[in-house]
């Protein structure tokens, strides 16, 4: 009976049963001069996981004093500005929009906020949550400014734990060493956050939050394991963006599909001019932006540790010379460009590991950033 009852159990796969089509726009224009952007696609079903780009629109920043911004398509559905600007702290900008089907978009009137320089980044070692880098904005009792957004850019040093300045080639039908000729060994990284991290300082009975955490790192990720640097940026930001953005963060806390509390449409401050009806997704942000660097290392915090675990264990192994049913061979493996040379056993055969245990242009590159310091 059972087994009877296993058996008449189907998959369930979720899927949208009522979907509505809506433009979607994505844009914060800062006071940082420099080529703003818009980005814009359509709302897209829960099963098709991938937006669909809104592409052939004219796109255009109006400020109050008749200043118009066009706005080109540089790759699908992202829209750049012509020329660098930046928004003027105390005057109000308007994003419009008019699609290639003829409908037109307009978003209110939004007043670009009072610039507040970063506060100090720090950086500790925590045993909260299994133990990690925990990265802070310091903030002053004197701030004045209610609203802040913050964003990173995080760049990490990566080595490679077996690069070998030689390398395996064949010379004919002889499987030969010699010397390597790229150097694969150093490699750097940049991972730009995803996540929405706000904060309202004025929610405090100090008006004041000391600091605030704008990034935690688990202490073994392999991104620390060397040097680290992130770049922190606060946005300082309307009432109106704030309360849009908290909303977005309230909606993705949670990653149960099948919660009870799933979020309906919530307005932005974008509208349809053709037709009132219809429900526009996004927000048109202005803000002003500062930032800051920060660098470390990991035995910074733990001098007496092991560094963190590689994105791979690095065995070495040796194939086979001629292939076979059971495993490629050293050739087919070369071929496809998955090992790297490692040394050679004392049988006289090579072992090779996997290339990104010798090769670190796997996970980054080899070129130095230019902010980079040791």
């Amino acid at each position: 009976m059972l087994a009877f009852l296993a058996g008449c159990v189907e998959s369930f796969e979720p899927g949208t049963e009522v979907f509505e089509d809506a433009l979607v726009i994505e844009s914060t224009i800062t006071d940082e001069m420099g080529r703003q952007e818009v980005v814009l696609s359509r709302a897209f079903r829960f099963e098709e996981f991938v937006p669909e780009p809104e592409q052939g629109a004219k796109v255009m920043v109006v400020d109050d004093s008749g200043n118009e911004f066009a706005f080109e398509e540089t790759t699908a559905g992202r829209y750049t500005s012509n020329v660098d600007f930046a928004a003027e702290q105390g005057r109000s900008y308007q994003l419009l929009i008019t699609t290639s089907s003829g409908d037109e978009y307009a978003s209110e009137q939004v007043v670009a906020p009072e610039r507040f320089p970063i506060g100090e980044i720090s950086a500790g070692a925590t045993e909260e949550n299994g133990g990690g880098i925990d990265i802070f904005v310091d903030y002053e009792p004197s701030q004045a400014a209610k609203y802040f957004r913050y964003k990173y850019e995080e760049t990490y040093k990566i080595i490679a734990p077996d690069w070998n300045s030689q390398m395996l080639a064949f010379e004919g039908p002889v499987l030969v060493l010699k010397a390597r000729i790229l150097d694969e060994k150093t490699c750097f990284n940049t991972n730009l956050s995803q996540n929405i991290n706000i904060n309202n300082p004025r929610l405090t009975t100090s008006n004041s939050v000391p600091r605030f955490s704008v990034r935690f790192i688990q202490k073994d990720n392999y991104i620390i394991s060397h040097r680290y640097s992130i770049l922190v940026k606060q946005l300082v930001l309307t009432e109106a963006s704030y309360n849009y953005f908290e909303q977005l963060q309230e909606a993705n806390e949670g990653d149960d599909v099948f919660s009870p509390s799933q979020p309906g449409f919530f307005r932005g401050n974008v509208f349809s001019v053709n037709k009132p009806e219809e429900n526009v997704l996004g927000f048109f942000h202005v803000a002003s932006i500062s930032s800051e660097r920060l660098f470390f290392d990991y035995v910074d915090f733990y001098p007496e540790e092991a560094l963190p675990p590689y994105v791979d264990k690095c065995f070495p192994f040796v194939p086979p010379l001629e292939p076979n049913e059971e495993e490629p061979s050293i050739g087919e493996l070369m071929d496809a460009n998955a090992i790297r040379y490692h040394s050679i056993t004392a049988t006289g055969k090579f072992a090779v590991v996997p290339r990104v245990c010798g090769d670190c242009t796997v996970l980054g590159s080899t070129e130095i950033p230019e902010f980079w310091e040791e």
